[in-house]
This record gives C-alpha cells, structure tokens and sequence, in this order.
C-alpha cells in the first residue's frame, strides 16, 4: 500500500499548503481521505488521475474537507468513465455534495451518468464491510453541524487512522489503536480553542496512543511557526509513505 499526502494544510492555506487528502492506492483500488477544494489541483501536481478514483471518505462536512468533490465530478467529463465512484461520509453527504455540485455548475450533475456515482452514510462506532476494506468511524470533537469522525481502514493487513478536525477526546486513542498510521490534526502549537487539537495536548497525551507511525496535519500559522520544536513527524504535500 502506498500513502501519498496531496494535502496537508488547513482552510486558510497556512504555509501554502493544499487542504485535507490522502491518496491510498493498493493492488486494487485508489481510494481518498478527504477531498479538500483543492485537491483536484494536488492530485494533478502529483500525477493522480481522477478517473481512477474507486472511493472518497469525507471525516467531516466542512470546505476544506469535501469541497473539492464537485471538482472531481466536473474533470469526469473529460474522461470516459466505466466505473463507479463511491462517496461515504455522515449523514446527509450526498445532499450537501449535490447542492454544492449545483451551486458552482449549474445543471452539471444532468451531464453525469448518475449510475457512475454512488452515495453511502457511514454508521458511526461499528465495522462496516465496504469489500475491498472495512471501516470504523468515532465521533469526534469539532462543529457539531459539520458532524465530524474519525476514521479507521481496515485494508488487507494494514490499518490507516485519521483524526478528522478535533479537539482532544477519549475516542482518539481507541481509534489510534495498533494503527500502521495514524494521520493526526495539529492546528496549534500552544493556543487553546475548541474544535481543534494542540501539540503540547497531544503530547502530553503521545502514551495513550498505540499506534506504530503518528504524521501530524492541519498546522495552522502558529503550529508552522514553531515546528522546529516539534518532535512528532508533520505531513508534508507530496509525502509518500509504503506500508
């Protein structure tokens, strides 16, 4: 399996960084995390097609998270696409990405072949079957209306966790758990503010997390500022990792 981070960033593009995505590409599928409004551009830069997208996971119903789907959608019609694209995310998903679809290209979702794109609602605390992986969502601490998760893969012999947007909570440490990766939101360095994490929490924390790789995401200006003090790896867009 083969991890390559398209975005790292937050939604103010702190350090120029591109928002939330992990590419995952294995034998079978190419799947992504997140799918932040810029992420079309970063799978270009990064030599991704779209097309060849089997899956995307949305953590939360936030901009910088699912806001480049109709992105995705739109570069179709470029492409002669076969297979299906399968979009799971909370509640509501697939009306939140439709309505956004109709908002910035009116009538675009008439030209789609509907039967090409597939809407699922994860259910949250139980393993779900999905075939080429299982997963697992917590519940998180962030805007309520954004219904933010974490999520856990089950793919193959591997597991991949992210944190989604959140502030400390006890669900983290369940959903890094024996984890190959876990991918962790660090806004801050030492500022305090709801909805998000800071590194001197998270270290504090580090112990509780059995997990074999932590890669910190989502640093905002002050966390930039002062990650030379970081001990903990941070994402970098572009950054491949092989499990």
């Amino acid at each position: 399996m083969k991890v390559t981070i398209i975005g790292s960033g937050d939604a103010f593009g702190s350090g120029g960084k591109f928002n939330t995505c992990f590419h995952l590409k294995t034998e079978k599928i190419n799947l992504l995390i997140d799918c932040g409004a810029t992420s079309l551009i970063g799978l270009k830069k990064f030599n991704f097609e779209p097309a060849d997208l089997d899956y995307i996971l949305v953590s939360h119903l936030h901009g910088d998270h699912f806001g480049g789907i109709p992105f995705i959608i739109l570069d179709f019609l470029r492409k002669e696409r076969t297979k299906v694209l399968t979009i799971i995310g909370p509640k509501g998903v697939e009306g939140k990405i439709l309505a956004l679809l109709d908002l910035l290209y009116p009538d675009l979702i008439h030209q789609i072949n509907s039967d090409l794109i597939q809407f699922i609602e994860f259910q949250t605390d139980k393993i779900e079957d999905f075939t080429d992986f299982k997963l697992k969502t917590f519940e998180v601490l962030h805007s309520p209306s954004s219904l933010p998760h974490g999520l856990k893969l089950f793919m193959d012999d591997k597991i991949i966790a992210f944190s989604g947007d959140t502030e400390w909570c006890e669900n983290l440490i369940s959903l890094a758990d024996e984890a190959d990766l876990f991918i962790c939101e660090c806004n801050w360095y030492k500022i305090n503010g709801k909805g998000h994490l800071n590194y001197e929490t998270l270290l504090k924390n580090i112990s509780k997390l059995n997990s074999k790789r932590i890669l910190l995401n989502h640093l905002g200006d002050e966390a930039l500022e002062n990650q030379e003090y970081f001990e903990i790896p941070i994402a970098e867009d572009g950054l491949e990792i092989h499990l």
